[in-house]
């Protein structure tokens, strides 16, 4: 059914680096491999166990099609390797792509269809009124009844074995991120809803978890936003003492339009990376290697409160509520001895642009802003009288303000617009991501609970030496200057991907903005661009030449690196793993029948379905991380096969069981030739969807 002799020479450290990277690699691989052909196999041994069970005579048993290839005049074989026990030839196909029991009587290989429905009709001599007189041990032979077994035992196995890989996972300690509110996206659907970070979600949608996965939590969010964008999803928070209860609806994915998101992060830890730091920022300066590991324990004389739901919540809402200030850091190392670090304010790199305020895309529900009257479409124009303010500016005034602020808004446009005065009193609002990282290049401030869209438009300027620049014109691309030369005076590996996106960079939209001035923090003053602007007059663009330098303004973040939250859940008793695993099954096999829900109703694009080239990817990936992803990654993987294998289409599973259905109701077989047709029709639509994916999963590669 479809489905050497080493000599031991002293080896110079570059040839050994090389040779245990290699030797990894082949390890690595080895472990995918036999991962996905285990899946293969235990389906095809359910086919194989079944029909053994029954007496049916089974010719081959095969992972992988022993097919024949031939690329012009190079033939392969067909085979990687075979044997025969018994009455059976066991083997290994060259097209790694499924695998197959072959039975007496019973064949999906296409080119063998015809030759069967030929052989039984020579049996019953050309006349179809007489009883054909099959081979006992035959497949057609057997009682409709074992028939279904045969061919449901494949998917009933690999629904079990998906289920013991999940046990073995949570048996061996699962990691991972816990669905923790690390903080609210500005502008998102869980910021205007007023959600503070700190939280823990118990339940989202119909997933209820007392350990919920951050993972498992974005594809409820996902999946159901999904279905139905404009469906609230009901969200159910635990707090320190208490539990509340949201609607929330989503929105577009800032990076995918097509995803579905309502705002939240996960948090980080207290712990420093083996980074430590941002290269060439204070922090990289203040805190050297031997930090690496270090446990953040107090700040500013405030200790951390390691039994929080969230430990750091409190420090990083002081980190970005005082970015002018320096502050006192103390680390526990790993030797457990204590230090203090000064981390001075990150002094901002620019070119000299200041960017345009748009509109206020979003507010607070009963926050200070929409409690004083401002509304969506106001524009800010003045804060506390200073009409010197721009997009990135103001939210520097806003957090560190420590009275009430008065704000000129203008409403509406043209002739009807009117300019409104509010003040805004601070409310208790943690800032944990930083105001300027809101979505899709919106900036918002937590504790006036208002956001607002970011301008490609200069408002004003101080770096263009050549004055060809003037306010009002719209930036459109940056060209970093001198790559090379960077690259080999910043000799750092986390430069050479930022390097190669600043090397031509388009400013599509207000989040092209944000990243932009994001990007240049961390490279050297003197670097140059050269900008290319839109004058909206005449819609003219100009070439300037603009340099990096440093700002009279301090940057929110400072480059310290804190490594993500993270807990093991490990299973307590062989009962307690099955159950996990039970658990993990159950939520696969739903999300597979979702998704192929969601693919029926057109609301699956094709960037989201990956095909065997985006399996070994993932697998790689998982295996890479350990025996417990690349187990709960072979849950998974089973629990598609088991699906997809189900599914009523002629030469797969499903699709036999549905003529058997027909046959156990019809008290007679379906007409040959016209199963055989059916066949033929779907495994040339298998062909064709294996084609159709392959190009795509090249496509997304590429």
């Amino acid at each position: 059914m479809i489905e050497s002799l080493v000599y031991s020479l002293p080896l110079a450290d570059s040839e050994v680096s090389f040779l245990s990277t290699l030797l990894s690699q082949i390890w690595l691989w080895t472990r995918v491999a036999l991962g996905i052909g285990l899946v293969i196999f235990v389906h095809e041994l359910g086919h194989f166990l079944a029909a053994k069970t029954f007496g049916v005579k089974c010719e081959k048993f095969y992972v992988g099609f022993d097919v024949p290839i031939r690329i012009g005049p190079i033939k392969f074989p067909r085979t990687l390797g075979k044997f025969t026990y018994g009455e059976t030839e066991y083997g290994i196909g060259i097209l790694p792509l499924g695998g197959y029991v072959k039975m007496l009587g019973q064949d999906d290989d296409p080119r063998k269809a015809q030759e069967e429905a030929e052989r039984i009709r020579l049996e019953n001599g050309g006349d179809e009124d007489v009883a054909v007189q099959l081979d006992p041990r035959s497949y057609p032979a057997k009682p409709v009844w074992q028939r279904m077994i045969i061919i449901s035992a494949g998917v009933v196995v690999n629904v079990i074995t998906g289920i013991l890989f999940a046990a073995i996972a949570y048996g061996y300690g699962v990691d991972y991120a816990p669905a923790i509110i690390g903080g609210v996206t500005p502008g998102g659907p869980a910021w205007q809803t007023g959600i503070q970070p700190g939280g823990e979600v118990m339940a989202v949608g119909a997933l209820e978890d007392d350990a919920m996965h951050y993972d498992e939590m974005s594809n409820e969010i996902l999946t159901t936003g999904m279905k139905s964008a404009s469906t609230p999803i009901p969200v159910k928070i635990r707090y320190e003492g208490e539990v509340v209860d949201y609607e929330l609806s989503t929105a577009p994915h800032p990076l995918d339009k097509d995803m579905r998101m309502i705002g939240i992060t996960n948090p980080t830890s207290t712990m420093l990376t083996p980074m430590v730091a941002k290269p060439g920022s204070v922090a990289e300066k203040a805190m050297d290697e031997k930090y690496a590991g270090a446990t953040l324990v107090g700040y500013d004389g405030n200790k951390i409160d390691n039994d929080a739901i969230v430990p750091v919540t409190p420090f990083l809402d002081y980190l970005y509520t005082h970015p002018s200030k320096p502050i006192e850091l103390e680390f526990e190392q790993v030797d457990k001895s204590k230090h203090l670090v000064t981390l001075p304010p990150q002094t901002s790199r620019t070119l000299g642009l200041r960017f345009a305020i748009g509109p206020i895309t979003s507010l607070v529900q009963n926050g200070s802003a929409e409690k004083a009257g401002v509304k969506v479409g106001d524009v800010i124009t003045a804060i506390n009288g200073d009409k010197d303010i721009d997009a990135f500016g103001l939210p520097l005034k806003l957090v560190e303000a420590d009275s009430p602020v008065k704000l000129s808004l203008r409403r509406g446009v043209g002739d009807a617009a009117e300019t409104i005065e509010v003040e805004l009193a601070a409310i208790n609002s943690m800032q944990t991501i930083v105001p300027t990282n809101g979505v899709g290049g919106i900036v918002g401030v937590n504790r006036y609970g208002l956001a607002y869209q970011v301008k490609t438009t200069i408002s004003s300027l101080a770096g263009d030496s050549s004055g060809k620049l003037q306010v009002g014109d719209k930036v459109k691309e940056a060209h970093l200057v001198g790559k090379e030369d960077l690259e080999k005076q910043l000799d750092n590996e986390s430069y050479t991907a930022l390097l190669s996106e600043l090397e031509d960079w388009k400013f599509e939209d207000a989040s092209d903005v944000s990243s932009f001035l994001d990007s240049i923090q961390y490279i050297p003053v003197g670097t140059q661009f050269v900008l290319f602007v839109e004058r909206p007059s005449d819609k003219k663009i100009i070439e300037t030449t603009l340099v990096v330098s440093d700002d009279d303004r301090f940057e929110f973040e400072r480059g310290i690196e804190f490594l993500p939250a993270q807990r093991t859940q490990v299973a307590q008793s062989l009962g307690h793993a099955l159950s996990l695993g039970w658990r993990e099954g159950k939520r696969r096999l739903y999300d597979v029948v979702r998704f192929l829900g969601l693919a029926v109703k057109g609301r699956v694009k094709t960037k989201h379905v990956g095909g065997p080239i985006r399996i070994v990817q993932i697998a790689g990936m998982k295996a890479e991380q350990g025996i417990s992803p690349q187990l709960l990654f072979l849950t998974l993987l089973s629990m598609n096969l088991a699906i997809l294998n189900f599914l009523p289409i002629p030469a797969l599973d499903g699709g036999h069981m549905v003529f058997l259905i027909a046959e156990a109701i019809r008290g007679k077989r379906v007409d040959e030739e016209l199963e055989m047709r059916l066949t033929l029709a779907g495994v040339l639509a298998l062909l064709a969807l294996m084609a159709f994916v392959f190009l795509n999963d090249i496509i997304n590669i590429i």
